[in-house]
């Protein structure tokens, strides 16, 4: 039997997040159990099992092709989750539409559509 996920997202604001390349965008989870401890990455696959984010598994950040960090600006609440994606030049896939997903502790929680680049 599956187990019930501590990290759920609802919904994302806005709905659909249009982030154009090398440009910041703002952007918050909403749902339960969200934290700074969580990792929040974007998926082709609705099960989270690829990270587009980090398409080499770097543990260097400052690597990733689409960096996604809290919003220190913003507060943030164990509902709601403040983020900031910056995809780089490189960043792919263009105009597909990608899953935001998260994981607690090496564990996928949850994803939700739609996220694309632009």
């Amino acid at each position: 039997m599956p187990t019930k996920p501590e990290v759920k997202i609802e919904r994302l604001e806005p709905r659909t997040v249009v982030a154009p390349l090398l440009v910041p965008t703002s952007f918050k989870l909403i749902g339960y159990g969200l934290s700074k401890e969580i990792y929040v990455y974007l998926s082709t696959r609705e099960d989270g099992g690829d990270d587009v984010s980090n398409p080499d598994g770097s543990a260097d950040a400052s690597t990733y092709k689409i960096k996604i960090v809290a919003d220190d600006s913003s507060t943030s609440t164990d509902r709601v989750l403040s983020l900031i994606a910056k995809p780089e030049l490189d960043a792919l896939p263009i105009n597909q539409p990608l899953f935001v997903a998260v994981r607690l502790n090496g564990k996928f929680e949850d994803a939700q559509p739609t996220f694309r680049l632009a």
